[in-house]
């Protein structure tokens, strides 16, 4: 809510609240999926927002995980 009392909406593809600036220079791993999650970058999490933003509007998905976390030994889990 704005100082009016109106709620302001922001125009976003993200599913959850942008970091915030604290975290713009956390190191994240940028991976794409192709029959397993295959990393393709390492990068600041600021620069990986402006890459996944790139790739949705090309028609590309990619995720964006913690540099520590590998997506391949949890999604295995599940199958």
């Amino acid at each position: 809510m704005n100082s009016t009392g109106k709620v302001q909406i922001v125009d976003s593809s993200w599913y959850v609240p942008l970091p915030l600036k604290e975290y713009a220079m956390s190191r994240v791993t940028v991976y794409f999926y192709s029959e397993r999650w295959v990393p393709i970058k390492y990068c600041s999490l600021e620069k990986a927002i402006l890459l996944h933003q790139k790739a949705k509007l090309e028609g590309k998905e990619i995720l964006l995980f913690p540099a520590n976390l590998d997506p391949n030994e949890f999604s295995s889990s599940f199958n």
